[in-house]
């Protein structure tokens, strides 16, 4: 396997499982609002979940980069 394949494959699984912490994160954030957590635990959250969609858009730049 070349070292591109390689590449693109271990990113292309790093995403994917990024896109599944933002969706889970996205429902955590929904039963907490639900709970009446508070605002302080809920943000929280909410930066974690802005952290992974960075990290998910910087990875499909790289993905985009390699072609």
């Amino acid at each position: 396997m070349s070292n591109f394949t390689e590449m693109h494959n271990k990113l292309a699984s790093h995403l994917q499982e990024l896109y599944q912490r933002h969706k889970d994160l996205d429902s955590l954030i929904e039963i907490q609002y639900n709970k009446f957590a508070s605002d302080h635990e809920i943000n929280i959250l909410k930066t974690k979940k802005l952290w992974i969609k960075d990290e998910i858009h910087r990875i499909e730049t790289q993905l985009k980069e390699l072609g």
